[in-house]
């Protein structure tokens, strides 16, 4: 045995260098940076250029690093505690015994995602959190074995080095960051909150260019509502608001509303037939300019209607979306409880209960969970059915079109010949959310993700075509109203689409522009090209049937476009994005122009969706100081003034 103290010792039989700080730092910082690369190119959309996501990496590698070097130092730690231990247990129990408690683990793994696999989509599962922890004990591990750990130590400086001379990078590193990461999202949004004196929701640093102008004053930020003429600058930009700029932006909002009906009242009511189809995007039928043949019937149909071009949804979401298109507020604005899928009151008012006012016989056919009874939404409907669940589930891997249209035209069959109330049927159509199954016929475009999304379209506008025909042969002398909208859009490639498979995650317009066409009598065929939202949806049917407007309806009637008199310009289009597991988004249409502002890291962006439908380029540094202003304010006085949210804090 060689001569020496206990160390020395150990350094010799080993024949392996300790793990000293320097190492240790390394070691952690090559994991760090493998983690922080991958984390931000894993979703890196078409918009973010390569020094975008360099700058975006290194600024993980920052906000990542104290936490990974405290992490690995408190691993390190615990190690030289127990590694005696548990290299004494596993010689007590033997190998095997681990090796079969790992199978053990691995199984029921196994069985657990066995279990709902036809519960989940795994192409639009993000991996990433159960990628990433093997990313770093891969990056690690590496840098021990080549024994190139001690270099990791320039990693965290050279990060520095690369955020420091980013510049005007800087802004769009922080956006892509905040839009993409798993990781270093959360601790961004902390750190600006850490930064945040007053409470306001705007930072002092990290916050790039929505930077609080002063963080002792909580009414001062760059989301900040102007007051006209007071000689203060609440919203950062630099100048004071005008009196002639607010009222401007007031007016926007105050588009008179007629108390009276614009259309005659009939003295037989139309049948209304409401088509829903779920994450339908817009652009992915023909009548909206799809090169693939994927809607021949709902486009021959669209064409005895008038189609709207630039109509938005609620929100990314369907529970965002269904009960402000048949309440007619906004999430916020709806009583509701705080569940990840929210059940509606009883107090509210929806549009089943309006329509069995009327006099209508009402009736619905659904085929996702979110139209259950449980959540409330069918209230005053006498019928609601959501058999096709049960008949042919699991929900998110079933094929409900045909089954939907067979069960509306059934329950038209069995009607008694004796009522004669005119019908209201909602034929909810699920088919194109995923997962994607493949029809015999239909799936005609080829198997890539895509592809199968716009067989499942094909699929339903068969469905839906033979739905148009059962009802025109059963109902040959009754006057019917179609509506047909999509509940939201679809991300369909990472790419492509802002970083985003499936929907819910933003509000770009690949998730909230969706089809809205109304055809019916007295309406001619015809395009409108103004931004429009589904919450219009109660008013123009209230409007169409000669009924009064409501003003508790967030909505605007249609009517005026559908009989090419409007004479006003529709109000801004809302939407909004409220879920539990990120940050809140705002977002606005007032054409040519679309703002998304994220409370949380206080940006805002903005696009030209004439110059740039794809919304590609953020335009909000680009513009003039007085319209972006407007663009703002509009987006901050409806949030603050015109909406009256239940709840705000609610998250789903």
């Amino acid at each position: 045995m060689p001569a020496g103290p206990p160390s020395a010792r150990l350094r010799a039989t080993s024949g392996r260098p300790r793990l000293g700080l320097a190492r240790l730092v390394g070691l952690a910082s090559f994991a760090i940076a493998a983690v922080a690369i991958v984390d931000i190119v894993w979703a890196r959309p078409a918009a973010s250029t390569f020094a975008t996501v360099v700058v975006a990496a290194a600024l993980e590698i920052l906000l990542m690093f104290p936490f990974g070097i405290a992490g690995a130092a408190t691993a390190a730690v615990l190690w030289s505690h127990v590694r005696g231990p548990i290299g004494s247990a596993i010689a007590r129990v033997g190998a095997w015994f681990w090796i079969a408690a790992a199978l053990v683990l691995v199984g029921s793994a196994a069985l657990a995602i066995g279990m709902h696999e036809r519960e989940i989509d795994w192409l639009t599962v993000d991996a990433r959190l159960a990628v990433l922890p093997i990313v770093a004990f891969v990056g690690g591990a590496l840098a021990l074995v080549s024994r190139a750990a001690i270099a990791g130590v320039v990693i965290a400086p050279t990060a520095l080095l690369v955020w420091s001379l980013a510049g005007s990078e800087q802004p769009a590193a922080l956006r892509h960051l905040a839009d993409h990461s798993r990781v270093g999202a959360p601790i961004l949004v902390r750190l600006v909150r850490l930064a945040d004196g007053d409470g306001d929701g705007a930072g002092r640093w990290l916050c790039g260019d929505a930077c609080d102008c002063d963080d002792d004053d909580d009414s001062r930020h760059p989301a900040g509502e102007e007051i006209a003429g007071d000689g203060i600058d609440q919203d950062c930009d630099g100048t004071d608001l005008d009196a002639q700029e607010e009222q401007a932006i007031e007016a926007l909002f105050a588009a008179p509303v007629a108390l009276a009906p614009t259309s005659t009242r009939r003295a037989t009511r139309p049948d209304i037939l409401l088509l829903t189809i779920d994450t339908l995007r817009a652009d992915h039928l023909g009548t909206y300019g799809y090169a693939r043949d994927t809607s021949p019937r709902i486009d021959q149909w669209a064409s005895t209607g008038v189609v709207f071009e630039q109509a938005r949804s609620t929100g990314p979401s369907t529970r965002f979306s269904i009960p402000p298109l048949l309440i007619g507020r906004h999430i916020t604005e709806v009583r509701r409880n705080a569940g990840e899928w929210p059940v509606i009151y009883p107090s509210e008012r929806l549009f089943g209960e309006r329509m069995t006012e009327l006099g209508y016989a009402t009736a619905a056919f659904h085929s996702i969970r979110y139209l259950r009874p449980y959540f409330g939404l069918g209230q005053g409907f006498e019928h609601w059915s959501t058999d096709c669940l049960d008949v042919r589930g699991p929900p998110l891997f079933m094929t409900c079109a045909d089954f939907i249209t067979d069960e509306a035209l059934g329950w038209l069959d069995a009607r008694p010949p004796a009522d004669e109330r005119p019908l209201l049927m909602w034929a909810y159509y699920g088919d194109p959310h995923s997962r994607y199954v493949e029809h015999e016929g239909f799936s005609i475009f080829g198997t890539d993700y895509k592809d199968l999304y716009d067989g499942e379209i094909r699929f339903v506008d068969h469905h839906l075509g033979r739905l148009l025909d059962g009802i025109a042969a059963r109902r040959p002398d009754r006057d019917l109203v179609i509506v047909l909208h999509a509940d939201h859009g679809e991300g369909l490639d990472h790419e492509l689409d802002h970083g985003s498979l499936y929907h819910s995650a933003n509000l770009y317009d690949e998730l909230v522009r969706v089809p809205f066409i109304i055809s019916g009598p007295g309406i001619a065929p015809g395009r409108v090209t103004e931004a429009v939202s589904l919450i219009d949806f109660v008013p123009t049917v209230l409007d169409l049937l000669g009924e009064p407007s409501d003003p508790t309806l967030r909505g605007t009637s249609l009517v005026p476009w559908l009989h090419g008199t409007a004479t006003v310009p529709h109000p801004p289009v809302m939407f909004e994005k409220h879920r539990a597991e990120d940050d809140p988004q705002h977002g606005m249409v007032l054409w040519p122009y679309k703002v998304i502002r994220t409370p949380a890291t206080g940006t805002i962006d903005i696009y030209d969706l004439v110059a740039d439908p794809g919304e590609r380029r953020d335009v909000a540094a680009l513009l003039p100081q007085a319209e972006r202003r407007r663009l703002v304010g509009a987006l901050v006085h409806w949030h603050r003034r015109v909406r009256v949210p239940f709840e705000e804090q609610r998250r789903h």
